[in-house]
């Protein structure tokens, strides 16, 4: 495990701007970092603009931040990944309770593009550190694709294979696997040409055909066979082909369904794998976007918002605990208090057809000097910006 000195408390990055990417096809990496923050850092910021999901294998894991501590006025140093703006890591919360508690040794990001779809950590079904499970919803797939789109990431000890014999033991419970992917830690003939076929029916390659065929998942060779996923340390040591992926045949059978092992060593960051990409078309359709919620300024609703939490709020410090139980559970209802006032009061606002043709330097002047006389509370200077927006839009239906 890596220290946790405050010096190496890491801030959120910043995203980098990129061009709206289509959503009817995913970019998809698999890549096991090697417990490396920097290169699991790294990463997150360089896909960030062209990949939708990493399933990272061993990613980084240290003290990423403070959170309150009723015996610490300075926090306690919560251990987790790396955090960045452009993407959700799907793990369970941070732990600060044994900073030399072994790490989760899979990882799954999202990139919050993919928002629309709810993607969901689905640890109502597996909890275990080197396996996790999220699920998107897809309002409309391919046909052979299921609404519930699995994805599961795996890293296989290559002494116990604790993964795949858990997997097993549990497969009657999961849901329908759409993708799989992760490290393996099993070489076989049937990936790796410089591998020996294991027949033995305990063998770890035989355990995991049989998960694959539990699942109902096929394994897929990538289009550059032969191409070796972990280069070792040591230039005398065969390179070999443990990183796999497997899917659903309907999947797999999509046109547009692409899969290859990068080769460039720039790509893999001091790591000793290399990174699986796969492109995975999922609709035929792009997905509605959901109209964001807003609550008007000045509003009543506004109003009545700020009153509901101011309430809530004045009712919890009745119960001031100085156990750090009773704290956490506080600043659950804390957060609960927000999101029921914010789902009661906001409506879903859909942007004009017009958009930002007819928001003009008058309309702006009008809407600030109404806002410097009481908002639309005062009913002259709001009767003046509806006539503003009125003659605005007007005249830009005459000339359209």
């Amino acid at each position: 495990m890596n220290g946790t000195p405050e010096d190496n408390i890491i801030a959120i990055s910043r995203p980098k701007p990129s061009a709206p990417r289509s959503l009817q096809q995913l970019t998809i990496l698999s890549f096991n970092a090697r417990k490396s923050w920097e290169t699991t850092s790294i990463v997150l910021d360089k896909c960030a603009g062209y990949v939708d999901i990493i399933m990272f294998q061993e990613p980084g894991w240290k003290g990423a931040r403070r959170q309150p501590s009723t015996k610490n006025k300075e926090g306690d140093v919560a251990c987790g990944p790396p955090l960045h703006n452009s993407w959700r890591p799907f793990t369970e919360a941070f732990d600060n309770r044994d900073e030399d508690r072994a790490a989760r040794r899979v990882l799954t990001y999202i990139n919050r593009r993919l928002d629309v779809f709810k993607p969901q950590l689905r640890s109502d079904i597996i909890k275990h550190r080197d396996e996790s499970l999220v699920t998107l919803h897809l309002p409309q797939p391919h046909r052979g694709i299921p609404h519930e789109f699995n994805i599961l990431n795996v890293y296989n000890d290559g002494e116990t294979h604790a993964a795949v014999h858990e997997l097993r033991r549990i497969s009657e419970t999961l849901p329908r696997i759409s993708l799989c992917a992760g490290d393996f830690n099993i070489q076989d003939r049937t990936w790796d040409e410089g591998a020996v076929n294991q027949i033995r029916p305990s063998s770890p390659f035989m355990r995991l055909q049989e998960l694959f065929t539990d699942l109902e998942i096929q394994y897929v060779h990538p289009v550059n066979r032969k191409t070796p996923t972990r280069i070792p340390d040591d230039a005398e040591s065969r390179a070999s082909v443990i990183d796999l992926v497997a899917a659903l045949a309907a999947l797999i059978n999509q046109d547009g369904f692409h899969y290859k092992i990068k080769v460039d060593d720039r790509d893999r960051w001091r790591s000793d794998h290399r990174p699986l990409q796969i492109e995975v078309p999922i609709s035929g359709s792009e997905p509605e976007m959901r109209c964001k919620r807003k609550i008007e300024a000045w509003s009543e609703e506004e109003d009545d918002y700020v009153a509901q939490i101011c309430g809530d709020l004045g009712r919890m410090t009745d119960n001031v605990s100085n156990s750090a139980e009773e704290l956490e559970t506080t600043m659950g209802r804390v957060s609960t208090a927000f999101e029921r006032a914010w789902e009661a009061y906001s409506e879903e606002r859909k942007p004009s057809r017009h958009g930002k043709k007819w928001w003009n330097e008058d309309c702006k002047k009008a809407y600030q000097e109404m806002g410097e006389n009481g908002g639309p509370r005062n009913k002259e200077m709001h009767n003046k910006m509806r006539r503003t927006l009125r003659e605005e839009t007007m005249g830009l239906d005459a000339v359209d």
